[in-house]
């Protein structure tokens, strides 16, 4: 069974659908997009074991030298990972149908 959210990268105008499926100790990670930064990383093959944390994990490896400092799309591609793992219920993700950042100029 796969995982899908779509990022909504309102600042650079861009949405991506992320779809996520669990292939043995591999989670495999494809974007759809527009933009041609985060299509460089549009098929990724995850392993499980480098999903765990910030410091050694493989999404944030290979956006690092691809997507903007602000990217949110790596931090949605881990939320498929967390999905795919039983680390985030689906049920839960689909009653929050969102996370968010919002700016205040204050």
């Amino acid at each position: 069974m796969t995982s899908e959210v779509r990022v909504n990268s309102a600042i650079c105008g861009f949405k991506h659908k992320i779809i996520g499926e669990l292939d043995g100790k591999t989670i495999i990670a494809d974007i759809e997009t527009d933009c041609k930064k985060v299509a460089k990383i549009s098929h990724m093959e995850i392993p499980k074991k480098e999903t765990r944390n910030i410091k050694e994990n493989y999404v944030m490896n290979q956006a690092q030298d691809v997507c903007c400092t602000t990217c949110i799309v790596p931090a949605g591609v881990m939320h498929v990972c967390n999905m795919e793992l039983g680390m985030l219920s689906k049920t839960l993700a689909k009653q929050s149908e969102r996370v968010s950042i919002e700016f205040n100029d204050e």
